[in-house]
């Protein structure tokens, strides 16, 4: 999910924005959330906010998705 994302500020037709994530020093049980900004090619924050993501054992998710698709 997204959040805080709101813009800072409007950026320029044409103009070039850098995005960056900072990852997070540890997880927060199965969550990580990263700190992402946007900077246009003057140095200015034109965005910022969180990206949360979660950590998820694939064969749990597919064994599962799998189960769901017999299930129909």
């Amino acid at each position: 999910s997204l959040h805080g994302a709101l813009p800072i500020c409007p950026t320029g037709v044409g103009d070039s924005v850098e995005i960056t994530a900072m990852a997070p020093p540890s997880a927060i049980g199965r969550r990580l959330t990263f700190a992402v900004s946007a900077v246009d090619s003057s140095g200015q924050i034109v965005a910022a906010g969180e990206v949360d993501r979660a950590i998820v054992d694939r064969g749990r998710f597919l064994a599962s998705v799998a189960r769901k698709r017999r299930d129909r």
